[in-house]
């Protein structure tokens, strides 16, 4: 059998060396030997390949994801089959993943995971304003170049493997349990929403160093997913801004209904926290969004199950070997749905079960409820924390908001402390002016993370010009300019360069062509001359034609009268005469044309 790195792809794609190996594909290093330059090589595993449904939806999910383009996706170039396997090729990008990003620096600044979650959030609006899901997002699929842009991989591969019932039983699906929608566990249908679930718990992993929740399996964690309420990121770092433990909440709620109704909603709030703004999630926050219905079952049998699972079991009793187990949580899920009823139908041993001497007991057990002490006074919230028995410190920061306000605190409200507990508060200093960073000649995404981690506001213009697509060509105010913190700083992005229209030259003079094709930056390519009853140096064509839309600076072809009228040739009629037959040939006329 050859090996992937013996095979020439496509006729124009040679493997270099082995990258990564996954679940359902290998991924190479490679050259483009058409267009000379590096890619990266993904080779589904050829068992993908037999199902002709598969197939078809590959085809689909592939060309969609060809379509994607955006600063924060990376770039699917291609896509065919060779042999029995088929293969994506997309932009080789240089950097870490993620993962390893939190493997080694983990837990992250808030600001720096909230930009980067911020560029995850835009990459997946961008998709899902165009009908792509993701469904499989996690730090392995988000990648960071050495600049510090954002890149999210594998658009569009999941929807392909998780649309069979040959691959993925019936209603279940494919992925990572860590990153599951409580959706994807129970195998319903998914929207944009389910992906701002797995960005609300990748945000969770970046600021604390741990995922919300763990199991002996990947089944024992997808039903954690749907059964059990998330923890508070504070729960592992109390230094978390209560604002963007709020933004992880809200993106983590059990409900869709619950959640940002879009990933262009969480990232304006990501946007909010970067800048110091108050973000919508603590508005009004209601912390049942993401609290688990209890539970009713005592017992939970999971089965083992490998790393790529099938979640059916916890919507449908499986066959076979995990018959008991699926029962067991089946009966679990149903218990949990008809207690759910009684609560929505007002049900008094719901009642009962809230007010049990277990909840009473956690009540009296903590001494003091802290209360929402943000923006107010800094002298208002020591009265009231002091008040109740409660130390308070204080950090300053820059801010937007008045002098000696308090922007966040840690704990939040609602936390239960014991008296003499310390809250942490961080009080504005004002404002403050701050030298505007230079960005020119920047990728539009890492000057948008660049302005925005220094605590400004950006607006981006997007305007043609010869500079590659995504550069900031302008700024204003100019780079080492002072202006106040939270100011706004105006981008104007090249879209790259615009089209002109050819001019219609036929009838001019060769030179008068010239300067027409000039003022509309174009130049005179190939000039070919042909015999003409025009007057000699009329251009009688051009190539591209008049209306016809070019890149500026192309050169236009164009053919040229001589002057000289076409030759024509004519030959006599010939007659020959034997002693019986005439043969008569036809005169024939032959006419030569310099074109």
């Amino acid at each position: 059998m050859v090996s992937p790195s013996d095979k020439l792809y496509g006729d124009r794609y040679q493997v270099n060396e082995k990258l990564a190996r996954g679940g359902m594909a290998e991924v190479f290093e490679a050259h483009d030997t058409l267009l000379d330059r590096p890619v990266a090589l993904k080779v589904l595993f050829p068992e993908l390949s037999t199902n002709e449904s598969f197939v078809a939806r590959f085809r689909r999910e592939a060309q969609a994801a060809a379509n994607l383009s955006h600063p924060n996706i990376v770039s699917v170039f291609d896509w065919g089959s060779s042999e029995n396997t088929y293969y994506i090729v997309m932009e080789l990008v240089e950097g870490k993943t993620l993962s390893k990003v939190i493997r080694e620096s983990a837990p992250l600044e808030p600001k720096v995971a909230a930009a980067i979650a911020s560029d995850v959030a835009a990459a997946l609006s961008f998709a899902h304003k165009n009908g792509v899901v993701h469904r499989d997002i996690k730090p392995s699929n988000v990648l960071i170049t050495p600049d510090g842009q954002v890149k999210v991989a594998d658009f569009g591969i999941a929807r392909a493997l998780s649309g069979d019932s040959d691959l993925t039983q019936t209603g279940s699906i494919m992925g990572t349990a860590t990153y599951l929608s409580p959706e994807q566990a129970q195998g319903q249908s998914i929207d944009g929403r389910s992906d701002v679930y797995s960005l609300g718990v990748v945000l969770f992993e970046m600021i604390t160093g741990a995922v919300p929740f763990t199991g002996d399996s990947p089944l024992a964690i997808a039903y954690r997913h749907v059964q059990e309420a998330a923890p508070l990121p504070t729960k592992f770092y109390p230094e978390i801004p209560a604002d963007l433990e709020a933004i992880v909440m809200k993106a983590m709620a059990k409900s869709p209904e619950d959640r940002y109704q879009t990933a262009a909603e969480m990232r304006s709030d990501l946007n909010r926290f970067e800048q110091g703004k108050p973000v919508d999630a603590a508005v009004g926050r209601n912390d049942e969004a993401t609290r688990a219905i209890p539970k009713v079952a005592k017992t939970i049998t999971i089965v083992d199950e490998p790393d790529t699972i099938d979640f059916g079991a916890l919507s449908y009793v499986d066959s076979g070997r995990g018959r008991r187990a699926g029962t067991i949580i089946l009966i679990g899920v149903l218990a949990v749905v008809i207690l759910a009823g009684v609560a929505f139908l007002g049900g008094s041993e719901l009642g009962l079960f809230k007010n049990s001497s277990t909840t009473t007991t956690l009540v009296k057990a903590a001494s003091v409820t802290v209360p929402s002490v943000s923006d107010i006074p800094l002298s208002q919230a020591q009265t009231q924390l002091q008040g109740l028995g409660l130390k308070v410190s204080t950090t300053l920061a820059q801010s937007s908001r008045s002098s000696g306000t308090v922007i966040s605190q840690t704990p939040v409200s609602g936390s239960l402390l014991s008296k003499g507990s310390t809250v942490h508060l961080i009080v504005s200093s004002g404002p403050g002016s701050v030298a505007v960073p230079n960005v020119l000649n920047q990728n539009v995404t890492a000057a948008e993370g660049t302005l925005l981690n220094a605590g400004f506001n950006v607006s981006t213009n997007y305007v043609a010009n010869s500079a590659a697509l995504g550069t900031v060509t302008s700024q204003t105010p100019a780079g080492g300019t002072s202006i106040a913190k939270g100011g706004t700083v105006n981008l104007v992005v090249s879209s790259g360069p615009a089209q002109v229209t050819v001019p219609n030259v036929v009838g001019l003079q060769l030179a008068q062509a010239a300067n027409q094709l000039g003022s509309q930056q174009l130049t005179v390519g190939n000039v070919t001359y042909q015999d003409s009853l025009q007057p000699q140096g009329t251009v009688l064509d051009t190539n591209p034609p008049a209306g016809s839309t070019a890149a500026p600076n192309s050169a236009v072809d164009m053919i040229v009268s001589t002057g000289n009228a076409p030759t024509t040739t004519t030959t006599a009629p010939t007659t020959t005469t034997t002693s019986s037959t005439t043969t008569t040939v036809p005169s024939s006329t032959t006419t030569t044309s310099a074109g």
